[in-house]
C-alpha cells in the first residue's frame, strides 16, 4: 500500500511539473488542448503516407547526424527481409538514392530490386545477414543508410513507389 501511495505521489508531481512548463496553464502543446496534436513533425514518413518529412529539397535544414550513410550493396545474404525505404533523392536522371534503416554493417548487408515501366519505378530495399556473420554475435543497432540505384531509363515524370513483392533469400 505504501509503495502504491509513493507511485501516485510521484505521478502527481510529474503532472504538476509538466503543466507548469506550458505557456498557458492547463494547456500542454500548441493545439486545441485535447492532447492529440504532435509537438514536432515525424522523424520519418513512410513513402505510402503521401506526406514527406521536411528535407533539404524543401529548404529545411537537416542535421548531418540525420543524413543517411551511403553503403555498397551486397548480393549474397541470408535471412533477408524488406527494409522499407524512408525517402529518396533524385541523383541524376537515371539514378535514385534511397534512404532506409538496417543493422550493423559488420553483420548485415543490403541490396535493392527495381521494377520499371512507363508510369512508375518500384524499388525494394532488402536487408539480410552477411554469409560470414551467420555464426557471429551481432548487436541490434539501427543504422540510417542509403543506396544508389541505376534506372534503365530517365526517371522523367514517373512515380517512385515501394516494391513489396520480391523473392527473398531465407
Amino acid at each position: 500500500m505504501r509503495g502504491a501511495r509513493r507511485t501516485l505521489l510521484a505521478l502527481a508531481a510529474a503532472a504538476i511539473t509538466l503543466s507548469s512548463c506550458a505557456e498557458n496553464p492547463g494547456e500542454i502543446g500548441a493545439g486545441s488542448g485535447d492532447g492529440d496534436e504532435p509537438t514536432s513533425p515525424p522523424a520519418a514518413v513512410h513513402p505510402d503516407d503521401g506526406a514527406a518529412a521536411p528535407g533539404p529539397s524543401d529548404g529545411a535544414a537537416v542535421s548531418p547526424d540525420l543524413m543517411p550513410d551511403p553503403i555498397q550493396e551486397t548480393e549474397e545474404m541470408v535471412a533477408e527481409h524488406l527494409s522499407a525505404w524512408q525517402d529518396y533523392t533524385v541523383v541524376s536522371e537515371t539514378e535514385l538514392q534511397l534512404a532506409f534503416y538496417t543493422g550493423n554493417p559488420a553483420c548485415y548487408g543490403v541490396r535493392s530490386v527495381l521494377a520499371e515501366n512507363d508510369q512508375e519505378v518500384r524499388v525494394a530495399t532488402i536487408s539480410g545477414t552477411l554469409l560470414d556473420a551467420t555464426d557471429s554475435a551481432c548487436t541490434q543497432e539501427a543504422r540510417y543508410v542509403s543506396v544508389t540505384v541505376e534506372l534503365d531509363g530517365p526517371l522523367a515524370d514517373r512515380e517512385v513507389l515501394p516494391l513489396t513483392e520480391v523473392e527473398l533469400n531465407r
